[in-house]
């Protein structure tokens, strides 16, 4: 009978001249080095998956905030002329169909940033319990292609009004777009990387 270090081995000849080696392991509570090997690769799975949510929703709140100052920048010049003093170049965005086409996108994308923000929160804090995370990414990838095409034709299409008019007596309107459709714009860049990272969950999703 040999010891080593962490096993006993017993030697046994017979009649048959054969001989047979048993090793008993001198401790069976030792944990393997295999038992905790999935855990390191799950945490970081679930810690990646976290990220990708937060950043998700810093974009849609982003996005959030630029779509409310593009239609408010258009709202605060609303005025109510009077009929004495109505001319033909009102003051009110109302009036021209570019701005008002502009001014509602705005409105348009300011709700569904707005739910896709609420939902975010959600997701984080109780893991989807407001829609399944399949159907939200089908969802998310569909309007925020939607919603780009939005921002960037009503951005174009205000741009040429600013270029078109120069009126002294809407001044301050023209100024008030201009501010509008920057933000316009930028929404419409930020939405595009909350776009990119909805396609990158739904490719996600196909390939595993």
């Amino acid at each position: 009978m040999k010891e080593l270090k962490d096993h006993v081995v017993v030697m046994t000849y017979g009649p048959s001249s054969e001989a047979s080696v048993t090793a008993s392991p001198l401790s069976q509570q030792t944990p393997s080095l295999f038992a905790y090997s999935v855990t390191p690769s799950t945490s970081r799975f679930s810690s990646r998956r976290a990220s990708v949510h937060v950043i998700g929703l810093v974009l849609r709140f982003t996005t959030l905030v630029l779509c409310f100052v593009s239609a408010l920048s258009l709202a605060v010049n609303v005025q109510r002329p009077s009929k004495r003093h109505l001319t033909q170049n009102s003051s009110s965005f109302a009036s021209y169909p570019e701005l008002l086409y502009c001014f509602g996108v705005a409105v348009i994308g300011f709700v569904y940033t707005g739910l896709q923000t609420f939902k975010g929160v959600c997701d984080i804090t109780h893991r989807g319990v407001l829609i399944s995370e399949p159907l939200s990414d089908y969802i998310s990838f569909i309007f925020d292609q939607v919603i780009c095409y939005l921002l960037v034709s009503s951005s174009s299409v205000a741009i040429a009004w600013i270029q078109h008019i120069n009126e002294d007596a809407i001044k301050i309107l023209r100024n008030n777009s201009i501010v509008s459709v920057s933000m316009s714009f930028s929404a419409f860049l930020v939405l595009i990387l909350s776009g990119l990272l909805s396609g990158y969950k739904l490719c996600k999703r196909f390939m595993w």
